[in-house]
């Protein structure tokens, strides 16, 4: 009898644990001020190639260590000028970078139809809002 008690003990623990409803669920909390969505449009060459992705810089120069990949769909900073051909940006920890604009297009370019807004997520991370855009 007392073994069987321990496993439902650890049944119970286990499905509680591993239940969905347990899990983060993301939301979105505020929409990220002073940044558009703007999207990777590279050569098909460029965006395979996992050896080199298209990095976020630490800073607006070509030389400047790469602090992570650049994300398919980017915040891009409204209120600050293009810096040597690059634009502030942001990790999805919300960490400042920098991306170069040869690859970029605007979000609703590259995915007519469709929205798309940065925001901050319940978990302090950055996240995005996508929508169909009304006519």
């Amino acid at each position: 009898m007392r073994f069987s008690h321990r496993a439902a003990i650890l049944a119970v623990i286990t499905c509680s644990i591993s239940h969905p409803a347990f899990a983060l669920h993301r939301t979105p909390m505020r929409a990220l001020d002073g940044y558009r969505c703007m999207a990777l449009d590279a050569p098909e060459r460029v965006m395979m190639d996992f050896r080199h992705p298209v990095p976020l810089q630490s800073e607006p120069r070509d030389d400047a260590p790469s602090i992570a990949p650049a994300l398919a769909v980017l915040p891009i900073a409204t209120d600050a000028p293009s810096t040597n051909g690059y634009v502030r940006s942001m990790t999805l920890a919300l960490r400042p970078g920098w991306v170069s604009t040869r690859w970029l297009k605007p979000y609703d370019a590259v995915h007519p139809g469709m929205t798309c807004t940065p925001y901050v997520m319940n978990d302090g991370k950055l996240g995005f809002v996508f929508g169909r855009a009304t006519q």
